[in-house]
């Protein structure tokens, strides 16, 4: 399994605190089925985030490489971010002041208000003008979808991939999360499982394997896969991607 959503790397964020505590999250993560892991650390914008540089964070990456090299912990981490919502990412993107997934044009994007601005929008066109594929975070945390999921086809149909996060899938965040990950998930809005994990003992954990076989009882055992390996194995390549056509959501 690939985990396209985590905050592995210490001491840049909320996330890991130190370098044994990544080492923790990683040892769950394997023992749990995952594989691959983007570390997404907090971008500037965001509130959570602590230092941050894109030379940093390939530092902090190197470092935890060599680690669970030394370890024999048999992970693959790639770098990321998880960037939050404001006018300017375009540019911060063509200056390398934010980074994509690895060596790809895909991007982790979070709308840290859990409110969809009225600029969201034309920003995320101009992401895609630009040659950036886009995957929002979270979706389920999103205000105006709570309140009407039918919001996000638009967004999916343009070629926007949701990530839902898996312990809110499992009910972990509270039963309203529960349902609006349910409804999204049966609507074919959402194209990726991720544990938004930040830290080995945190709320969220540096798992999935209960989360995708939750969602095969939903959307059955190939859909479920492939929210944790042929959709983020697609963006990690630069490959085509197949979105499913999102079905409405009836009041």
């Amino acid at each position: 399994m690939i985990d396209l959503h985590t905050h592995i790397l210490y001491d840049l964020d909320d996330g890991a605190l130190t370098l044994e505590e990544s080492l923790e999250m990683a040892r769950i993560a394997v023992a749990d089925g995952i594989r691959t892991v983007a570390a997404t650390p907090h971008s500037p914008a965001s509130i959570a985030s602590r230092h941050y540089s894109p030379n940093l964070i390939v530092q902090r990456l190197d470092q935890l490489c060599a680690a669970l090299q030394s370890e024999g912990i048999d992970l693959t981490v790639v770098a990321g971010t998880e960037i939050a919502y404001d006018g300017d990412i375009v540019e911060q993107l063509r200056r390398g002041d934010l980074l994509t997934y690895g060596s790809s044009r895909a991007i982790l994007l979070e709308l840290s208000s859990n409110r969809m601005p009225p600029t969201l929008e034309n920003a995320l066109f101009n992401l895609q003008v630009a040659g950036y594929r886009i995957v929002l975070a979270h979706p389920e945390r999103i205000v105006e979808v709570q309140q009407d999921p039918n919001l996000l086809i638009p967004l999916v149909e343009r070629g926007v991939c949701m990530q839902i996060t898996a312990i809110a899938l499992l009910g972990g965040q509270g039963r309203q999360l529960q349902q609006v990950c349910e409804t999204l998930l049966t609507h074919q809005m959402i194209h990726i499982l991720a544990s938004d994990t930040h830290g080995p003992s945190s709320q969220r954990p540096p798992t999935l394997n209960a989360a995708r076989e939750y969602a095969a009882t939903l959307v059955g055992p190939a859909q479920a896969e492939s929210l944790v390996t042929t959709m983020p194995l697609a963006l990690l390549n630069n490959q085509p991607l197949q979105l499913p056509q999102p079905k409405n959501v009836r009041g």
